[in-house]
């Protein structure tokens, strides 16, 4: 038995060194490359696989940190030591070009200091710091962060950050700039000029920027903009004027839900030709919507050659407004939530060139009004695709779907969205009879219910 024993303990130290042999004979390049896809410690747990492998986590081009794996109900003092240590041996024995922070606990912001400049100091391409508690940016940190000449990519993904910063900041290699519960700073009242020569992508939520008269984005190959200014969140700001001075914008979203949202302007109109717009408003009071419409309407009055936009929230907005709006010259797909009669009617009679529009429903509608009401140009030469959402059957509805079939001639495919308590109702099937009887402008175009 134990001469049976000692075979098999050979046997498998065999196998096992084999093993250690394949794992060696991989490029230190290729091997790098997989340990820098996963979370730091993983990479460092990873590397005892073989001998070879010890010290392989130091050349890793990416470190991703989160002080949540550090931590335990049993051994929580120790675990956030266990993590200073950690970060102190990653940063010291690591030269990574990408590093990502998370700090689910509260740390020690003199630490964090010592962090944020010993990776910006060794020219790190991308930063992404995420914190799940309210913190002030230490003044080290951001003096190395906005001294860093190599920076690509910038995320801060804060609960509530308080950054000072001086009236103007520079990034010349920047292309994507993402910020989230960022409060900049100042001493005084001023502008605040961003120069970012190179940016493609800039996102905020909830972000503000406390004492600035305009915000100032000089950034000539902005590509795509998202800006989210949530209600639910307790930050602070002074409504001030965030304008962008860009060339090749191609998407642009704005999603507000309070009447203490900024207004946004473009410098250069012509920059957003052929952009597509994503807008969404949500107002949490009555009174608050006259507010409301003027910063969408500015904001809407900048994209007048657009080709896409994407519009929740109209429910909310009046007629008048409609009215004082611009001829979307270029306009040619048009997504709208729920929507009111009027309000779309308007939206048609600016919209010349459409070709597909979509809808998520009609709230309310004066039927009366589509007996005098202008047939927009769109109706009877481009409109192509129609799409109805949230069919429950009202007459209104069916007001608004004979009012496209008798005039749309160039009208290809008409659909319907049943909402799922109608699905099998007699009103529906009413609603198909009356539909399908109505005379058509078409020649020839596809109409189904889903």
């Amino acid at each position: 038995m134990s001469g049976s024993y000692i075979y098999s303990s050979k046997q498998k130290h065999s196998k096992r060194t084999k093993s250690e042999d394949r794992i060696s004979k991989l490029p230190e390049s290729l091997i790098s490359c997989i340990l820098s896809f996963l979370p730091t410690k993983d990479a460092v747990r990873t590397s005892v696989l073989s001998k070879t492998w010890v010290y392989r986590w130091t050349t890793i081009t990416k470190l991703d940190i989160n002080d949540n794996l550090f931590f335990s109900r049993k051994k929580r003092s120790r675990g956030k030591q266990n993590f200073v240590n950690f970060v102190y041996r990653a940063l010291l024995l690591t030269t990574a070009s990408s590093f990502s922070l998370v700090l689910v606990h509260n740390q020690d912001l003199t630490l964090f200091n010592i962090w944020i400049s010993n990776i910006l100091i060794k020219g790190v391409k991308n930063l992404r710091i995420v914190t799940h508690f309210e913190m002030s940016f230490p003044a080290q940190a951001t003096h190395f962060l906005f001294e860093s000449l190599y920076l690509e990519e910038l995320v801060l993904n804060m609960v509530s950050c308080a950054i000072r910063v001086k009236t103007w900041v520079y990034f010349g290699y920047l292309k994507l700039l993402k910020l989230s519960g960022v409060i900049f700073t100042y001493d005084s009242l001023s502008d605040f000029n961003l120069r970012l020569p190179a940016l493609k992508v800039f996102e905020t939520t909830n972000c503000s920027w406390l004492k600035a008269k305009r915000v100032i984005l000089k950034v000539p190959l902005l590509e795509s903009v998202v800006i989210v200014e949530d209600n639910s969140s307790s930050y602070a700001t002074n409504n001030c004027a965030v304008e962008f001075s860009a060339s090749h914008l191609k998407d642009f979203t704005y999603r507000g839900y309070d009447y203490r949202s900024n207004f946004f302007k473009l410098l250069d109109p012509s920059s957003a030709c052929n952009a597509s717009l994503t807008i969404t408003v949500n107002p949490c009071e009555k009174k608050n919507n006259t507010m409301i419409e003027s910063r969408v309407f500015v904001l809407l009055k900048q994209f007048r050659e657009m080709k896409c936009l994407k519009f929740g929230g109209l429910q909310y907005l009046e007629k008048t407004s409609v009215a004082n709006l611009p001829l979307f010259g270029m306009l040619s797909y048009l997504d709208l939530g729920f929507v009111t009669g009027d309000v779309l009617l308007g939206l048609l009679l600016k919209s010349p060139v459409l070709r597909t529009l979509a809808f998520e429903g009609i709230s309310k509608f004066d039927v009366v009004l589509l007996n005098s009401a202008a047939v927009p140009e769109c109706l009877t030469s481009t409109l192509q695709v129609v799409k109805f959402g949230s069919l429950n059957g009202f007459e209104h509805e069916l007001c608004v779907a004979k009012f496209v079939m008798e005039n749309a001639l160039m009208l290809e495919r008409m659909s319907f969205s049943i909402v799922y308590w109608q699905m099998k109702s007699k009103v529906i099937e009413e609603f198909k009879e009356k539909l399908f009887s109505y005379k058509k402008a078409f020649s020839c175009a596809i109409i189904e219910f889903s």
